[in-house]
């Protein structure tokens, strides 16, 4: 026989004060038809034995399942490597779960093409209230696909398309200033930026900042791009011209692609950071734990995913107003061994 639930009912509450069960839901929900002494003494006993109101059962009655989606166009297992990414999800949970949203998360290999075909079968099984977008491409369809299913969503990014959404948007033009300034007052003239997939928006952005930069400060400048990987940061070294300039640095858009660097510069007997300076546009744990330690800008990726998660949901309930745009503080560099500071 199945244990029964110790959890309090409408029914035991209507069972405790001898009324039907449809009067104590009336009482509980604030409905017509019950008189204000008897919906106080509803209440009242309700608290007494701990009603709380069932999160499945009002999600029914206002026609949304309770869920926020994120799928992740990435390998698992790398994606576990990966502290930026770790740190964004862990954002997002945390502001789903604030507001009594649960978090479902799916990993695909196949592209924004099979993200898009996730998002069809969410909306026709009514999974999901919403979703967050990251990395945004240039010439992305997601958020029209989203927008056809009549579903919100919130991303992190720079999109500017027509659709309504929710953005939150980092400071990439400071954080560049304040990369390439930091570079240069250490004695460095040349930059070799090596980026995350090009196909990304925020990379192609980076790149033409630091272009730009390079441009304005009259240094050379050469990139290569590649997945957020160590061996990705090695091979991108090694294939990179050390010889750009008298003493270049390298501006990694990663982490995991700078300690590649780092790993590429040693095999080659190029030390840092005397002969070959080393800037990471994420911080992490592993960056400050590495040897030697790696100059990085602290983002607050956590912060950029709560953010996210937190605009998606205030737009679900129609708390804030279509196209609302959160901008991130710039971040702050942390100067490190890599670059000759401490």
């Amino acid at each position: 026989m199945p244990r029964k639930s110790s959890r309090p009912t409408v029914a035991t509450i209507a069972h405790d004060l001898g009324i039907s069960p449809a009067t104590v839901s009336y009482a509980l929900n604030d409905k017509p038809g019950v008189s204000a002494a008897l919906r106080s003494r509803v209440l009242e006993h309700a608290q007494q034995v701990g009603w709380t109101p069932h999160s499945g059962a009002q999600a029914l009655r206002r026609g949304r399942s309770g869920n926020i989606g994120l799928v992740l166009v990435r390998d698992p297992e790398e994606v576990s490597r990966e502290p930026f990414y770790s740190s964004v999800t862990a954002g997002i949970e945390s502001a789903t779960s604030a507001h009594g949203y649960e978090l479902l998360i799916r990993f695909v290999r196949g592209g924004a093409d099979e993200e898009s075909d996730v998002f069809r079968t969410w909306s026709h099984q009514r999974r999901v209230d919403g979703v967050v977008l990251l990395d945004l491409a240039e010439d992305d369809h997601r958020p029209a696909v989203l927008e056809a299913l009549n579903m919100d969503f919130s991303m992190l990014g720079h999109y500017c398309g027509p659709e309504s959404f929710a953005k939150v948007t980092t400071a990439e033009a400071e954080d560049a200033r304040t990369v390439v300034e930091h570079v240069l007052a250490q004695g460095y003239d040349g930059f070799i930026q090596l980026t995350g997939p090009s196909e990304y928006a925020h990379e192609r952005r980076r790149l033409e900042l630091l272009a730009e930069l390079s441009g304005e400060y009259g240094v050379p400048h050469s990139h290569a791009s590649g997945a957020y990987t160590i061996d990705a940061g090695l091979a991108a070294l090694e294939a990179s011209d050390l010889h750009l300039s008298n003493r270049p640095a390298v501006i990694a858009s990663s982490d995991l692609i700078a300690i590649g660097a780092l790993r590429g510069a040693l095999r080659q007997g190029v030390v840092i950071p005397t002969e070959l300076g080393l800037v990471s546009w994420d911080d992490s744990l592993i960056a400050e734990l590495t040897s030697p330690a790696i100059t990085a800008l602290a983002r607050r990726p956590f912060d950029m995913g709560r953010s996210a998660g937190d605009l998606l949901i205030r737009q679900i309930r129609g708390e804030i107003q279509e196209r609302s745009v959160l901008q991130i503080d710039p971040a702050t560099l942390i100067p490190r061994e890599s670059t000759g500071t401490v």
